[in-house]
């Protein structure tokens, strides 16, 4: 015998397979706006977390992960008060490892946190890792991300370079 409330499960089941490989297949795309909150919201969390060093009156910060792949996932920022927030997330080594580094993102933020100039940015597994950490209850970015890696000390070796393991978070205004 055959039941019409069985036939509409299956075909809701089914619906959502569909969708499922459908966004897989054709993800959504995001605009500047959503490029811009998640940006700010990386710039945040590697202030938050990243090993910070000054030059004169530039601040920067760097946080680093493993990546399953073989390489790392670098996100930097440099910070230059009351002018602009750079921020550049980078891929060196896995398939990166010819050419040195891939470049995933580079913003730049005008203090009130809008694109100072245009962005850059390649859509990626990496942004969906990165999101992770952006989420509440969200900490979990395995299917990329191996773990957290150590910022060389070549950086904070440079010329000028002045460790600054209790650097203050910049002013941004876009914080809130």
């Amino acid at each position: 015998m055959f039941s019409f409330v069985e036939f509409r499960r299956l075909v809701a089941e089914w619906r959502t397979r569909f969708e499922r490989v459908q966004a897989v297949l054709q993800p959504p795309q995001w605009n500047e706006e959503d490029w811009r909150r998640f940006s700010q919201g990386v710039t945040l969390l590697v202030v938050d977390h990243g090993t910070s060093w000054v030059i004169d009156e530039r601040s920067y910060w760097d946080l680093r992960w493993k990546l399953q792949t073989g390489g790392e996932l670098i996100a930097q920022v440099e910070h230059l008060p009351n002018e602009r927030t750079t921020l550049i997330v980078a891929q060196e080594g896995g398939f990166a490892e010819d050419v040195g580094s891939y470049t995933w993102l580079w913003s730049e933020f005008d203090p009130a946190g809008e694109f100072a100039r245009d962005p850059y940015w390649v859509d990626g597994t990496w942004r969906e890792a990165l999101t992770m950490f952006l989420l509440p209850f969200q900490q979990q970015a395995g299917f990329y991300l191996q773990g957290q890696a150590q910022t060389p000390e070549s950086l904070l070796l440079q010329e000028g370079a002045k460790p600054n393991p209790q650097a203050p978070a910049p002013q941004l205004t876009w914080q809130g």
